[in-house]
């Protein structure tokens, strides 16, 4: 009986370089998408800060509107915002700040 002889099998050097050249392209691809990936988790807690300051301002807002009847706070706010004063009254301002 004859002896069968396994052919060698060589890999060749094209299908060696594409194989190369695909792993190379799906690193960079992988170290850009964790970079976009990275920079989207940081403007989503720049946006999530943002979020939480307007609900604050928009609860004051709201407890304020909800003072629209009482004169002291129409008073304090007129005092405050607008530098008005009663009749005999004098306002000082504070220039130390």
């Amino acid at each position: 009986m004859a002896q069968k002889k396994k052919a060698a099998h060589r890999t060749s050097p094209a299908l060696v370089l594409l194989i190369a050249a695909l792993v190379i392209f799906l690193g960079i691809e992988l170290i850009q998408v964790g970079q976009r990936l990275s920079e989207a988790r940081q403007q989503q807690a720049a946006l999530e800060r943002q979020l939480q300051m307007q609900t604050q301002e928009n609860q004051a807002l709201e407890s304020d509107l909800a003072k629209k009847d009482d004169e002291e706070f129409i008073k304090d706010l007129a005092r405050d915002q607008l530098g008005l004063a009663e009749e005999g009254e004098r306002i000082f301002y504070d220039v130390n700040d």
